[in-house]
């Protein structure tokens, strides 16, 4: 095969090549379904969720089902604001969050759940140091550790 033959081949290929993306790329545009038509955002008004640690809690447990897309609260007013797309539906949400004791109904109205703090009221003993069980687990473990006493 000849130098002149050779280029000829390289440019007939790489064409091929880019042709075969273009193509690929245009089948996919047209095949592509929309995830934003089926997203939905639902809120919520949950009892007992008013601290960061609740909200980690209640964030851990519906980011492990399939669907799941963002979490925005305002625990102020206990309002939990959930994206989320199928198989995820409102009535899968309330079932999580009443099996981890955080009993919820979904508010029909949309509500604004920005701009709420997330740390300024406690659940049963939090502070603005954290969730006291959380304080708990870390005195004991110091406990454990270090002996009797207060760190």
């Amino acid at each position: 095969m000849s130098v002149r033959t050779g280029s000829a081949m390289r440019y007939f290929l790489r064409g091929l090549v880019v042709i075969n993306i273009l193509a690929w790329a245009l089948w996919g545009f047209g095949n592509t379904p929309s995830f934003a038509a089926t997203m939905k955002s639902t809120t919520f008004q949950v009892q007992g969720m008013s601290c960061g640690s609740c909200l980690s809690t209640i964030r851990s447990e519906l980011f492990k089902k399939q669907g799941m897309v963002d979490v925005t609260a305002n625990l102020e007013q206990g309002l939990l604001r959930i994206d989320h797309r199928p198989p995820l539906n409102e009535e899968s949400i309330v079932r999580v969050l009443g099996e981890i004791g955080y009993p919820a109904k979904s508010v029909k109205e949309p509500v604004n759940v920005k701009g709420g703090n997330t740390t300024t009221r406690g659940c049963s003993g939090c502070d603005s140091n954290g969730c006291s069980a959380t304080a708990a687990s870390w005195r004991e473990l110091f406990r454990k550790l270090f002996g009797s006493g207060a760190p």
